[in-house]
């Protein structure tokens, strides 16, 4: 039975969802009709977006227009899905380095954000509260394939203060009223697991969301600790899940295993699929993803991803190089639903760090801690013997070392160890991987 809370939150976001022009309920309602679709109408809704997009952005966008009548291309030329390749490929130097000549003259009420920094580098995201509305639905939907629906209780294990600041106490009303119980992935240790483990026990949630290393760990803690908690699922996310890594989670919580895939540029774009643990359901109503390949871009085969959001018409986000990369099979699935499928993804591989006193923490803790550093521009930590690491620096004009080094040396002490050694090395460019990664964790004590 649903409380109180729940049913007030669910109130709460149906208001200001409606106030966007377009309710949170009637998105979740669509979609979850519009996952068993015949697929020529999906396709159709994708490409009436794509239409209204591209007009939007040559008409309202100073960087889309001089971009598209650079290159020859019309609004009338882009007609679908099929015509995207006319148009070209939008880059992270450019999203940073154009963010006001991409934002749409005069667009509705919009909503701010960040991306993770996974690629060592977070950017500034600017969204229209409408489109918001659609990646928020497509969250739910795809959270509801493991049971876990907007309002209920469930925990949270993301981030951390990392020692620079103290959640306020609206940050933890809000948490309350949402139904979720953080906890910071970045202070788990072996000294702490048995109190997160309680923690989770006592919140009476049934549900855990955090990064995929963190959730590994809690997991290995909680079976050398012979304790056991009875979850339904488990939604783990930013990180690749290794195949002992599921099982660990699985066997610990006694849950579904269901991890999902998003950007946050874009945000929701895959869900695994609740009967085929393999396969992540594309959320086709919301985004496209191509690949690119030696043919040219294609919206099946494997590579390097561009990503579509249709439906931000505050800074559009067409044919975005997340970085990331991995392998599109076409629609079909023995659950019954239509939407395409992402088979494998090999993008933002985080190893995990060595604390001096042999224990493992999320590697995910270098984009959370450079977000404190200014004058950044890039960074990699490598780590080859526990208890050291060496952290490569891209700066920025304005950075400043007298300041900057005391606190990067700070937060990493304070999380791998006291007598950890954290050295810093300045340099002009941080190779990519053969995929073409940013990759800001390279831990050589694990290989």
């Amino acid at each position: 039975m649903i409380s109180l809370r729940a049913s007030i939150y669910r109130l709460h976001w149906e208001a200001r969802s409606r106030a966007a022009g377009f309710g949170l309920t009637q998105a979740l309602l669509l979609l979850e009709e519009s996952q068993r679709w015949e697929r020529a109408r999906i396709d159709r809704l994708r490409d009436e977006k794509l239409v209204r997009l591209v007009e939007a952005a040559h008409e309202r966008s100073p960087h889309y227009r001089k971009m598209m009548d650079g290159h020859g291309v019309r609004p009338s030329d882009i007609r679908g899905l099929a015509d995207l390749p006319k148009l070209p490929v939008l880059t992270k130097d450019v999203l940073r380095e154009q963010a006001d000549a991409l934002r749409l003259r005069g667009a509705a009420p919009v909503e701010l954000g960040a991306t993770g920094g996974t690629t060592g580098n977070p950017i500034k995201i600017v969204r229209d509260k409408a489109g918001s509305v659609w990646q928020r639905g497509c969250y739910w939907r795809g959270f509801g394939w493991g049971g876990l629906r907007l309002g209920d209780a469930f925990v949270q294990l993301f981030g951390g203060t990392l020692g620079v600041a103290r959640p306020r106490r609206l940050d933890r009303a809000k948490s309350w009223f949402s139904g979720k119980r953080f906890l910071p992935a970045f202070e788990l240790g072996p000294e702490n697991a048995a109190a997160y483990l309680d923690a989770i026990r006592a919140s009476g949630a049934r549900f855990l969301v955090g990064y995929t290393s963190a959730v590994y760990l809690l997991a290995s803690h909680a079976e050398r600790r012979g304790v056991r908690l009875a979850l339904d699922a488990v939604f783990p996310t930013a990180e690749p899940l290794l195949d002992n890594w599921r099982d660990t989670i699985a066997r610990a919580f006694g849950a579904k295993v269901l991890p999902y895939y998003g950007c946050g540029e874009v945000q929701s774009l895959g869900y695994t699929c609740p009967d085929i643990p393999d396969v992540y359901h594309t959320c086709d109503e919301h985004a496209v993803i191509e690949v690119e390949t030696p043919e040219g871009a294609r919206l099946l085969g494997e590579g390097a991803f561009l990503v579509t959001d249709l439906d931000n018409h505050a800074v559009p986000m067409i044919r975005y190089q997340n970085g990331d990369a991995g392998a599109l099979a076409p629609p079909g699935c023995a659950c019954g639903r239509t939407l395409g499928r992402i088979v494998r993804i090999d993008g933002r591989v985080n190893d995990v760090l060595y604390k001096t006193s042999g224990d493992p923490i999320s590697g995910a803790i270098g984009p959370h801690a450079f977000k404190m550093v200014e004058g950044v521009e890039q960074f990699q930590i490598i780590q080859r013997r526990v208890g050291h690491i060496t952290i490569h620096i891209v700066r920025l004009p304005g950075y400043a070392p007298t300041s900057e080094e005391p606190k990067i040396d700070r937060i990493f002490r304070q999380h791998l160890g006291r007598d950890a050694e954290i050295e810093i090395r300045y340099v002009d460019s941080i190779p990519r991987t053969a995929a073409g990664k940013a990759r800001f964790i390279i831990n050589e004590v694990v290989r």
